[in-house]
């Protein structure tokens, strides 16, 4: 018997292509159904933090902060890039991050172009395509006093972009989801965000988001994660342990050894804390440059269907402990 808060789903075999021929015309979509069609690109580079600068001042409480200049980067670590589709994660071949040198005073933005399978391009001289960018944030952790920072845009391309404490709005149209959010997100009519999630004992803490920011009021169960993809997605980076090469962001989302990817079928498959996080407040802060982009394979894949998505969808529904 369904409880109350389940949908039809329509099960998909994996593989199958975008063709809304295959839903009945005859009647309007569900958000379920909208979901199912929703494929995205994504990449995750780490960001690092000079070590040869006096930047190390923090804040009047003593934690160190991320960097708010350009200039006070040593650049990024490339991650693969990656798709979402039906639930699944899978490396998107073809596609690759791009970014040119450091110039003086900042790096230029990065894209996601178009090559081959083997990351090289066709002909000298032919015009070079770009997956459109949707969104990107860079998402730090700090220490476990200062958990999460989140950054509204590239801090290697931009200057002084604000940063701001991980918050979480809790929709009224939605009891109990959690909507990761930072002060800009276009949240719908309610009250403010707080640093305390919707619902109680929701499955993905501590493994996503830190146990500081469960709900002291309300004892009614969470319904999942939603809000910004980037943030989400940043959260979901840390689950590996620290890693130079990035590999362990890679293996997080498409496993290795037989074993998938942590997250799959809407739901995050990890019950532990995450190793990537600073152990103290004398290290030094740990972040990642989120970019999500549209799937240039799928015309179902558009700002609209993203934004539905992050406010009107769960990406990270509860499962059973």
């Amino acid at each position: 018997m369904k409880s109350d808060n389940q949908e039809d789903e329509v099960q998909w075999p994996l593989g199958t292509q975008w063709n809304r021929t295959l839903l009945s015309p005859a009647r309007k979509l569900s958000v379920h159904e909208t979901l199912l069609l929703i494929s995205f690109l994504f990449v995750i580079n780490e960001l690092r933090v000079r070590s040869d600068i006096n930047w190390h001042q923090g804040d009047e409480f003593y934690n160190l902060l991320p960097p708010a200049q350009p200039n006070e980067y040593a650049g990024e670590i490339p991650g693969r890039v990656m798709r979402y589709h039906n639930g699944q994660v899978t490396e998107a071949l073809g596609y690759r991050w791009y970014r040119g040198g450091f110039n003086e005073p900042a790096w230029p933005p990065g894209y996601v172009q178009v090559c081959n399978s083997d990351g090289s391009f066709s002909n000298e001289g032919e015009s070079l395509s770009y997956a459109l960018t949707y969104k990107q944030l860079a998402v730090f952790s700090c220490n476990p006093l200062l958990p999460i920072v989140v950054f509204n845009g590239d801090p290697l391309s931009a200057f002084s972009l604000p940063r701001t404490p991980l918050l979480f709005f809790h929709p009224p149209s939605q009891p109990e989801l959690s909507q990761a959010v930072h002060p800009d997100s276009p949240m719908e009519q309610g009250p403010g965000p707080c640093k305390y999630v919707a619902g109680a004992n929701p499955s993905w803490m501590p493994s996503l988001v830190p146990t500081t920011y469960s709900n002291p009021y309300n004892t009614n169960p969470s319904r999942g994660l939603a809000g910004e993809l980037p943030i989400v997605l940043g959260l979901m980076a840390f689950s590996g342990p620290m890693n130079p090469g990035g590999e362990a962001v890679t293996r997080t989302f498409l496993g290795e050894g037989g074993h998938r990817g942590r997250w799959r079928d809407g739901q995050w498959h990890r019950t532990e804390a995450p190793q990537g996080y600073p152990r103290s407040a004398e290290e030094t802060p740990r972040g990642f440059l989120v970019t999500v982009l549209c799937d240039p394979e799928n015309e179902d894949s558009n700002e609209e269907t993203l934004m539905q998505m992050e406010w009107s969808g769960v990406i990270v529904r509860e499962s059973r402990r």
